[in-house]
């Protein structure tokens, strides 16, 4: 809970000045205003893209650049000449591809001066006394939307918000920010600074505090103790799931259903999804067409799951399950209202009657706390930890090593949340660098052990030659002078061969090093491990294998945006 809350505000872009921009549209000349002359602009720099050869992307801006030009019919791409936007864009781009080294040095420093100015203005808050960083502090501007997927809006203008359109969320003894701002309002219970309507999709966003905020990293910590109380619940979760697959009421048999599914196959739920994805699905607004029911009791689903990522899995069911679906298939119907927002609607759904607040109620009734979300970071995270502790690293081994291991548990949870993505059309010169840079360390490490074979064949020769002519000398005068001469030599020969031996270690390591990127590389090219590692992922259980292995997980592994956001793993007891 907030007691206090400061901040400034959040920071709006002006709309850009209109520069008399003239567009032939209809064959009639026509100067644009400064709204029309932006969307001009900003199709002009899509030009020689693949979104302009995108004929969903195409109509759904000309409607809307037809509506903004007052235009009752909508204009076709071939009536609007685009050149002259064009050729500002074009000229734009050469103007900052001319500049000499020390002008793009110059420009950079003077932006760098002005975020840091801005970031300074809006980018802190007083939180309870203490000043902490925001997420983030610009409102979008306006510009095309683009869309995850194969998203109907695609291609729609989506108008960037003004003061008048935003609330902020301020304690009583806060300052009111200067600005036309729509609403003050104070929410101790949450951690928005502002928020506003999207004027496309007409969702809610928000400006949120920074996860480095003590009172944000006290929520994620107890996102993570819900998974792990989960795990000394599942038992009795899943007894009870599995009890109510029979229960008499048809609502109470499909909300359990639905709680297999996400259960058993690590499912989201479903109806909490961006306005900027496509026709994306999960556990309650799967449609008939993404399950079939084999005659052997496996089950195959198959749809377009979070980002318009595939999802295609089989699953053998328990018989009450596969009866439950298949009544459920059978008998699907377009959803109600609940699940407004959704393209397709009008389709059949297989789970008509629930939506997440059905499923996080039904949850929360069995364990407090329990949500469909927990589940995935239950078992993302009992994944991880099952990885690490099969993986046999110890102590012992080399860094790369310890690296490897904590790569490959957090490309399992990927795996298993099915987090993949597309392989990168650069794979193929990544993979040849890798080889080629495996190449050369053999190499290195050859020569450096043919430099140590060398280093001790010299030495034993060294050795056997001091011997014999010790063993020859007249006197014991000559054979103590013989001796401090080849002690002196033998001593450099030894210092030659230790030498060799750390650059054949060191060669060694290299290799290793090498050959561990690269095997990650391979096998994660085309899964998302960010996803995992941010949202579902406990970091104690990286860390606390960390201290068992001496390796800092959290410093070493995670990347520097996320080393601050679990900072409170290094403090916390085990879970």
């Amino acid at each position: 809970m907030l007691e206090q809350l400061v901040h400034n505000g959040v920071l709006v872009a002006d709309r850009p000045p209109a520069r008399g921009l003239v567009l032939r549209i209809r064959g009639a000349l026509r100067t644009l205003e400064a709204k029309q002359e932006e969307m001009a602009l900003a199709w002009a720099k899509k030009h020689g893209t693949p979104y302009v050869e995108d004929p969903v992307f195409v109509q759904n801006f000309m409607l809307d650049f037809s509506q903004a030009l007052g235009l009752e019919e909508p204009l076709s791409l071939e009536e609007v000449d685009f050149e002259p936007a064009i050729a500002v864009v074009a000229a734009e781009r050469a103007a900052r591809e001319e500049l000499s080294k020390e002008e793009r040095k110059a420009l950079a420093a003077e932006r760098k001066v002005e975020r840091e100015a801005l970031r300074e203005q809006y980018g802190y808050a007083t939180v309870n006394g203490a000043r902490v960083p925001l997420a983030n502090y610009v409102v979008e501007p306006s510009g095309i939307f683009m869309g995850r997927g194969e998203h109907p809006l695609r291609g729609r203008w989506k108008e960037g918000s003004r003061e008048s359109d935003i609330t902020l969320n301020l304690s009583p003894d806060a300052p009111r920010p200067p600005g036309d701002w729509q609403e003050i309002v104070w929410q101790p219970e949450s951690l928005w600074v502002a928020r506003w309507r999207d004027a496309l999709s007409g969702k809610l966003k928000y400006v949120w505090l920074s996860d480095t905020a003590p009172i944000k990293q006290e929520r994620e910590r107890e996102k993570f103790d819900q998974a792990h109380e989960l795990q000394a619940a599942l038992g009795r979760v899943r007894a009870q799931i599995a009890r109510d697959l029979a229960a008499a009421d048809p609502k109470q048999r499909m909300i359990a259903t639905a709680c297999y599914l996400i259960d058993a196959l690590c499912l989201r739920v479903g109806d909490e999804k961006d306005e900027d994805e496509a026709d994306t699905v999960g556990a309650t607004t799967l449609r008939p067409e993404h399950v079939n029911l084999g005659p052997d009791g496996v089950a195959e689903f198959k749809f377009l799951g979070k980002d318009s990522v595939l999802w295609h899995k089989r699953l053998e069911l328990p018989e009450m399950v596969r009866q439950n679906l298949a009544v459920l298939i059978e008998n699907a119907r377009p959803t109600n209202s609940i699940k407004e927002g959704h393209p397709s609607l009008d389709l059949p759904q297989i789970f008509p009657d629930i939506s997440s607040r059905d499923v996080n109620a039904y949850l929360g009734e069995i364990l407090p706390g329990l949500t469909a979300k927990v589940f995935r970071t239950h078992h993302a995270t009992i994944t991880v930890q099952e990885s690490l502790c099969s993986s046999g690293v110890t102590a012992e081994h080399p860094e790369h090593k310890k690296w490897e291991a904590a790569s490959l548990a957090n490309l399992a949870a990927a795996q298993l949340c099915n987090h993949t993505k597309k392989e990168s059309g650069s794979w193929p010169r990544s993979r040849r660098r890798y080889q080629e840079r495996e190449q050369k360390a053999k190499e290195r490490l050859e020569k450096y052990r043919r430099q140590v074979q060398e280093c001790r064949q010299e030495l034993q020769e060294l050795q056997q030659e001091a011997e014999q002519e010790q063993t020859g000398a007249p006197t014991a005068d000559k054979q103590e002078k013989l001796r401090a001469l080849y002690d002196k030599r033998i001593e450099r020969a030894q210092k030659r061969l230790q030498k060799a031996r750390e650059r054949q270690e060191r060669a060694g390591l290299a290799l290793g090093k090498i050959q561990a990127q690269a095997n990650i590389a391979a096998q994660k090219r085309t899964w998302n491990l960010g996803t995992s590692l941010k949202s579902y992922i406990d970091p104690r259980v990286y860390h606390h294998w960390g201290q068992e292995v001496d390796y800092d997980v959290i410093e070493c592994y995670y990347p520097q945006a996320l080393r601050s956001r679990f900072s409170w793993a290094r403090e916390d007891k085990e879970p």
